[in-house]
């Protein structure tokens, strides 16, 4: 499913219209029509208050209030103007039709009006917001304001259309006055809002519904959001053996630091690599033997519980005569001349290699390492935190976390590589320019260690399903996995560890997957599961 921003989805909007020939009505009424049908399947209400502004999320109000109405539910519509001659001719027209069905509405254009709209929304058990919709631009003024500090003080439950009014479409960012939804209803795609922090936090559950927008609109849209039904899974055949399954190359490790490729090498075996072999520090091999029981090892030098001066020529030989199909490296190695040297032996590998933690800050010193990302043959994926993008690009980590999107993407094309972003959301950038984002996983996964099943998980599925695919189910998989670990335990509570238990349970769910007439994030994969337990 692919995420719009205000001008892709005015533009969607206005070519549906004029060139593929859907009057402006009809997607009002679709609007409408399955807004009312998500707020009367999933709300539990008999009064509801609409407040609606004098544009077509007005329109898409009244449409709701028209359902409602006939739903025989006690309606009552205020409208944010002073005069119908303002609204826009969908909006009037809808108004017009409410009124023929028998409601009623109140036109409210100044401050001094919003007495009676203060008492109704206490009085009521839910209001819905259309005031503002998606091409609205921050802030919000005057009695509009006045109207949605109202509702966010008196109201019991409020529904979006569209988007919380007052938040801009296209940003996370906060800027001024705007509603505090617990559900919000999108039309036809997800929009930016909807998906980053802090304004998602305002949206409530989310629920996208197809109006009947041509869809050949978006096909310039490179921007997509990460959902079950379009996510691609390993299979095993009967007629296989432990190498169709691929062998992935763990290199990590350091004194201080054996939990890291620990965990990246189990949770490499529990999304499904057919066998997994650990390069670690001669002196800790121990720690791993004692650790690992399906997983393999392969001691090199080391000194002081480090890789040591030999060791960038023993995995070169590893890799060269060994039969692996995919690398992660990275996870606990530490940093000095000797790792330096491993990842600069590893980037020559003929087999994709995912780096992760301190294989990005061995990477970030050497010189003209874009330079030797581009001019690598095989798939490369970096799955850098904030911190480590910062150290990677030299911008501080204010930019990044502001523009993860735009920062991601030029990395990937400067230097053709898949970009994994980890923050508050993930961001996917592939080298042709394509963004994903996945939404999925918690709180409580901002703890040591998740990173580093992550990058297991990545290593087995980028040879089992393909690169591009393999990041995509890797990243839903591991945040899916971290939601099914919270319910377990606790976000306060929740370990690395809890996510490889989880990463079973998290396929299942993605294999029963049975997608609705709307989609719903970030409940619908976990409802059943939780209404089962």
């Amino acid at each position: 499913m692919k995420i719009l921003k205000a001008r892709e989805m005015a533009f969607c909007d206005e070519n549906s219209i004029k060139l593929t020939g859907i009057p402006s009505l009809v997607l009002m009424e679709n609007a409408g029509r399955t807004a009312a049908q998500i707020i009367l399947e999933k709300l539990d209400f008999q009064s509801a208050v609409v407040v609606a502004g004098s544009g077509n999320n007005g329109g898409d109000g009244l449409v709701i209030a028209r359902y409602l109405l006939l739903a025989n539910k006690d309606v009552k519509v205020y409208i944010l103007s002073d005069s119908t001659k303002k609204l826009s001719e969908d909006n009037r027209k809808n108004l017009e039709i409410f009124e023929t069905f028998g409601g009623e509405i109140k036109l409210l254009g100044k401050e001094d009006k919003l007495i009676k709209l203060r008492h109704d929304i206490k009085d009521a058990d839910l209001v819905i917001d259309a005031i503002f919709g998606t091409g609205f631009k921050t802030p919000v003024k005057g009695y509009r304001e006045k109207a949605i500090e109202l509702i966010n003080s008196f109201a019991k439950k409020v529904i979006a259309v569209d988007i919380p009014s007052g938040l801009s479409t296209d940003t996370g960012k906060i800027e001024g006055t705007h509603i505090k939804a617990d559900l919000t209803v999108t039309f036809a795609y997800p929009k930016l809002a909807h998906i980053l922090y802090p304004a998602c936090e305002y949206c409530g559950e989310v629920y996208v519904v197809d109006i009947s927008i041509d869809r050949q609109y978006t096909k310039a849209v490179k921007r997509y959001l990460l959902e079950p039904s379009e996510i691609v899974l390993p299979e095993r055949r009967k007629n296989s053996h432990k190498y169709t399954y691929g062998h992935l190359l763990v290199i990590g490790g350091s004194v201080g630091k054996t939990g890291a490729p620990i965990m990246a090498s189990k949770s490499a075996t529990a999304a499904g690599s057919g066998l997994v072999t650990a390069v670690v520090p001669e002196e800790l091999d121990p720690i791993f033997e004692n650790s690992l029981v399906e997983e393999m090892t392969i001691p090199v030098d080391s000194e002081d519980g480090l890789f040591g001066k030999k060791a960038p020529k023993q995995i070169k030989n590893i890799i060269k005569n060994g039969k692996f199909t995919s690398i992660s490296i990275g996870m606990g190695m530490s940093v000095n001349e000797y790792t330096t040297g491993i990842i600069t032996e590893v980037l020559k590998a003929k087999i994709p290699v995912v780096i992760d933690a301190d294989g990005l800050n061995n990477l970030s010193v050497i010189d003209n390492y874009k330079n030797i990302l581009k001019k690598r043959k095989y798939p490369t994926v970096l799955t850098p935190h904030i911190g480590e993008m910062a150290r990677l690009t030299g911008l501080n980590t204010g930019e990044i976390i502001n523009n993860m999107e735009d920062v991601a993407k030029e990395f990937s094309e400067e230097t053709g590589v898949f970009t994994v972003l980890k923050g508050s959301r993930t961001v996917i950038a592939t080298p042709e320019g394509k963004i994903y984002y996945s939404i999925r996983g918690n709180e409580g996964m901002a703890t040591a260690g998740t990173g580093d099943v992550l990058s297991g998980i990545l290593g087995t599925l980028i040879y089992r399903i393909g690169v591009e695919e393999g990041i995509k189910t890797g990243v839903y998989l591991h945040g899916l996995a971290g939601d099914l670990a919270a319910q377990q335990t606790d976000t306060e509570s929740l370990k690395a560890t809890d996510l490889i238990y989880s990463i079973p349970k998290a396929y299942q769910l993605l294999k029963n997957f049975e997608p609705k007439y709307y989609f719903c994030y970030p409940v619908d994969l976990l409802s059943d599961y939780l209404e089962k337990k």
